[in-house]
């Protein structure tokens, strides 16, 4: 049975990920209906697509023929949605640009959105609901955590980590073997030649800590 496709959040990520989702359904035929849901968003309906709050009982009554992807740049607001989706019995798509590389042996969590001209390469492991936007470079071997969100133009070097709901920001360079904690930023343009701890912002060339993260919150 062919499955529709829920995208939560009809912001401007939102909307970049329907034109990622339009395109891979031009090419696969997956989903009958691709839809935005999003609690706020006043309009009923955007860049063509309807658009539903998540307690209107008529999306309810589809969870059965329906998966769902987050489209929140936020990391703490990724994993808030992700558990309200988990609880409520959901099941969460994948969307990956048909101009993205995605290596054989790379294994993408549930609810993944990878966005246009991305490289994922060999061994790499993306954990539920992580975002890789357009241009990033994941090498080798590298581990992403659940809820992470790696902004366009980053690279990463082979068998790096990042944690869990964390945020790279624009540009930054990862060498390869660090490790960046969870619940932690990277400003854009950064380098990270070594290991950043969880909960903090780092930022420079090289990355250094500059205070902690306390508020989890990227975009203020």
């Amino acid at each position: 049975m062919t499955r529709k496709l829920f995208i939560y959040g009809a912001g401007g990520f939102g909307r970049e990920v329907m034109d990622v989702a339009r395109r891979q359904n031009a090419s696969t035929g997956q989903w009958s209906e691709i839809a935005f849901v999003d609690d706020i968003c006043e309009a009923r309906t955007r860049h063509g697509a309807p658009v539903l709050r998540f307690d209107d009982s008529s999306l309810h009554a589809q969870f059965d023929s329906a998966e769902f992807v987050i489209a929140v740049g936020e990391p703490a607001g990724r994993e808030v949605l992700a558990r309200k989706l988990r609880d409520a019995g959901t099941q969460s798509g994948i969307v990956v640009d048909t101009s993205t590389i995605v290596a054989d042996s790379a294994r993408l969590g549930a609810g993944v959105v990878i966005t246009p001209f991305c490289s994922i390469s060999s061994d790499a492991r993306l954990g539920a609901h992580a975002s890789i936007n357009t241009m990033a470079i994941v090498g080798h071997d590298v581990e992403i955590g659940d809820y992470t969100v790696v902004s366009s133009m980053v690279n990463l070097g082979g068998a790096c980590t990042v944690g869990q709901a964390s945020y790279i920001g624009m540009g930054a360079l990862v060498k390869e073997g660090a490790r960046i904690g969870s619940n932690s930023i990277i400003g854009m343009g950064s380098v990270v030649y070594g290991d950043i701890p969880d909960n903090v912002i780092a930022l420079g060339n090289p990355a250094r800590v500059a205070r902690p993260n306390t508020d989890r919150k990227v975009f203020k």
